[in-house]
């Protein structure tokens, strides 16, 4: 806990270059595993992956404002920042990434996970200061 709070943006960043690698593979050397064969799954692991990336930038919150408005002005930006990724990731797979594609629905699920980040992490750490 006291590497988190000495270095509040590091999962974030960490967790930033790991869905980087994964959302930047080729499509032909996807990892299949056996539990995660279901329909729309590719939407689910979108949303999970940005879920817990904007909830890992949002960690300092807790550490880094003072006031509850900025706790919100910085989770917000956290939300924007995330749903831009999200966006851009999937114009990177269209036109650089063998075998991937633009989908509008993974785009709707990077922001279900951006946003639902939010929430949970207003929850989390700003509703109750």
């Amino acid at each position: 806990m006291f590497l988190i709070k000495k270095y509040p943006f590091a999962p974030g960043i960490l967790f930033f270059l790991i869905s980087l690698l994964l959302l930047t593979l080729p499509g032909d050397t996807m990892p299949s595993v056996g539990w995660l064969n279901f329909p729309q799954r590719d939407k689910f692991i979108h949303h999970c992956l940005f879920f817990t990336l904007c909830s890992l930038f949002a960690i300092p919150v807790k550490y880094r404002t003072s006031t509850k408005q900025a706790g919100i002005i910085w989770l917000a930006i956290v939300c924007l920042i995330g749903i831009g990724y999200g966006i851009a990731i999937e114009f990177v797979q269209k036109w650089w990434i063998p075998n991937r594609g633009f989908e509008a629905l993974d785009i709707m699920a990077d922001v279900t996970g951006a946003v639902g980040a939010f929430v949970y992490s207003y929850m989390r750490f700003i509703k109750n200061r």
